[in-house]
């Protein structure tokens, strides 16, 4: 399959995604209904219209967020290497054909960079201090290579979607799994089906989980395109390739920010995949090595 054919395939496949983000979510709340006694009927009048509620502010107000949480600062064209990378990005931005993104620093001494935004227009790159003082030109070039690939690939509106959706999922179960563990989702037993109610109990306790691995494999699989796309792009492979042995060599000793956003970065920031797992965020960086050397 040709590069612009993954890149096609990537853009249906965040359709379905995103789609299947905010059913899942209307099934959480529809479920929570139910549990609380709020016939089956009247909750998926209402659940459906705060799901879309919720993703579209969530969609709104993503890229603050995440920069927020990664406590992410812009860059300043006054220091040297941050100027450097300005340039990168724009010549990166000039080669994959999209408008400029903005740049953002994180101050932090580990090597790694991630992209965020709704869409090309609004996106965001974001290096950390650490990157750029320990990666030489090519290095910081496939690097850059691969978040534009990102946003090229729009997999930055998937990650920054699926972000807030997940947390949701996850904070919305909790809290219900609580309040039925100390009796507070008893009224749901006289409002409808034991079965609708037993069913609706499982949906919410396998919802998060579910939620949690679908985001994952997202962002594993979306890596391994990144990567060839960046390549691409640069065409010098070995500029990413010898980056990622360097983030490899480079354990997480100063990581920023919230754990919540560890999938948008090149690697991990809190914990290196070194191994083939659905829990990682990422794909072992030694295989990621590979795929680019026998391009």
């Amino acid at each position: 399959m040709l590069m612009e054919d993954h890149i096609q395939k990537n853009k249906r496949d965040t359709v379905i995604i995103c789609m299947f983000m905010l059913l899942l979510l209307f099934g959480v709340i529809f479920a929570i209904g139910v549990v609380l006694g709020v016939p089956p009927v009247f909750a998926m009048v209402i659940g459906l219209p705060l799901a879309l509620l919720y993703v579209g502010s969530t969609y709104s107000f993503s890229v603050k967020s995440v920069l927020s949480a990664a406590k992410a600062r812009p860059a300043n064209p006054r220091v040297r290497e941050e100027k450097l990378l300005i340039y990168k990005v724009e010549e990166m931005a000039i080669a994959a054909g999209l408008p400029m993104p903005r740049v953002y620093v994180q101050d932090s001494e580990d090597i790694n960079a991630f992209a965020t935004g709704k869409k090309p227009e609004e996106a965001v790159i974001c290096a950390t201090t650490g990157a750029l003082k320990l990666l030489d030109k090519e290095e910081l070039e496939g690097v850059m290579a691969h978040e534009m690939s990102h946003i090229k690939n729009y997999d930055i509106l998937v990650a920054t979607v699926t972000v807030g959706v997940v947390g949701a999922i996850a904070l919305i179960a909790e809290i219900v799994l609580r309040m039925i563990w100390w009796g507070g989702g008893g009224r749901g037993k006289k409002g409808g089906h034991p079965a609708i109610l037993i069913a609706a109990i499982i949906l919410i306790i396998l919802a998060p989980l579910l939620s949690r691995l679908t985001y994952l494999w997202i962002s594993r699989k979306r890596e391994y395109l990144a990567d060839a796309n960046g390549a691409y792009l640069t065409r010098n492979p070995e500029g990413l390739a010898s980056a990622l042995e360097k983030i490899k060599a480079d354990l997480p000793d100063d990581p920023k920010g919230s754990k919540t956003v560890a999938p948008l970065y090149i690697a991990n920031p809190f914990k290196r995949s070194l191994r083939n797992s659905i829990w990682f965020t990422h794909p072992p960086i030694d295989d990621r090595i590979a795929r680019l050397r026998s391009m």
